[in-house]
């Protein structure tokens, strides 16, 4: 089985998320290399303000119908901006 795993990387300006980064792969489901098959979204630092980041993460199985659900990461404050 495969699915379509996207990921959105985001930092937040005032009150609300803003996208920086998107990255997604077809994937097929576990088994040995695993880390070879993920999706990522990567940003450069630009500068070093303390800036809260999240990520959000939509997983498609290909083929199947499901829900609009995604899932969002604990926010985390790194020393890096974008």
């Amino acid at each position: 089985m495969k699915a379509k795993v996207t990921i959105w990387l985001q930092i937040k300006h005032g009150h609300t998320w803003k996208t920086v980064a998107e990255g997604s792969k077809n994937v097929k489901a576990g088994g040995k290399g695993a880390s070879s098959r993920r999706a990522n979204a990567r940003k450069t630092c630009e500068n070093r303000n303390k800036t809260q980041w999240r990520s959000v993460i939509d997983v498609d199985l290909i083929g199947i119908a499901d829900s609009p659900e995604k899932a969002v990461t604990k926010t985390v404050t790194l020393s890096c901006g974008a």
